[in-house]
């Protein structure tokens, strides 16, 4: 059970300020014994699933902040499911394992688990282990949105070489007044310099064609 002062801190919360979890775990008894030791210690399981199948529609349905997964050792199907909700929708998510499985572990990292513990069940360390599983999904969640900004950024800054160089060549202007041609035409429509930097490309690849 919660110590009092701990109990004197959860007083006055509502469910919406409490971390929502997603409980996932086959095993009825093992269930039980997460989905309360995660509510004595603060958190909200908003939902309970037997097995990951569906998982990014679940995960979509139920909005968690946070999976937790409790396994005798992960299967393909498990490592699927949470490798395309890595990609798709991705959250933290936690993994209380029976079995160690030093492959199955790097298998789940890669699959974007944030944390893997193989030990009994410890109610004691629930709060830091969830507090690290976040921590370190939003640092690489972070990492992975600059970088994806950064290939954008790139992907439109090619865009617009290759549409400047087609007005430069078709219109026989300088790259100054290619650039302001853009500029002005994305200014007119109300769209990006890269949206009319590929319809320009579009426009003159189309009448290119024999």
């Amino acid at each position: 059970m919660l110590d009092t002062k701990k109990q004197r801190l959860e007083q006055g919360k509502t469910q919406d300020d409490k971390v929502s979890i997603l409980l996932i775990d086959a095993d009825s008894s093992r269930a039980s014994l997460l989905r309360r030791t995660l509510i004595e210690y603060g958190y909200n399981v908003i939902g309970k699933l037997t097995d990951a199948q569906n998982l990014v529609e679940q995960v979509r349905h139920y909005s968690p902040d946070l999976l937790v997964i409790g396994v005798d050792l992960p299967d393909e199907l498990t490592l699927e499911n949470l490798s395309q909700l890595n990609q798709q929708a991705p959250r933290p998510v936690v993994v209380f394992a029976e079995k160690n499985a030093p492959k199955m572990i790097q298998s789940a990292v890669k699959a974007g688990v944030s944390a893997y513990i193989v030990d009994n069940i410890q109610p004691q360390r629930f709060r830091s282990i969830i507090e690290i599983a976040m921590a370190r999904f939003n640092e690489f969640n972070g990492m992975r949105i600059e970088l994806e900004d950064t290939k954008s950024k790139l992907a439109d800054r090619k865009l617009l070489e290759r549409a400047k160089g087609l007005l430069m060549e078709k219109k026989g202007i300088s790259e100054p007044q290619a650039y302001q041609q853009l500029r002005k035409m994305a200014m007119d429509k109300g769209v990006t310099l890269s949206l009319v930097a590929e319809n320009i490309i579009d426009v003159f690849e189309m009448l290119d064609q024999p």
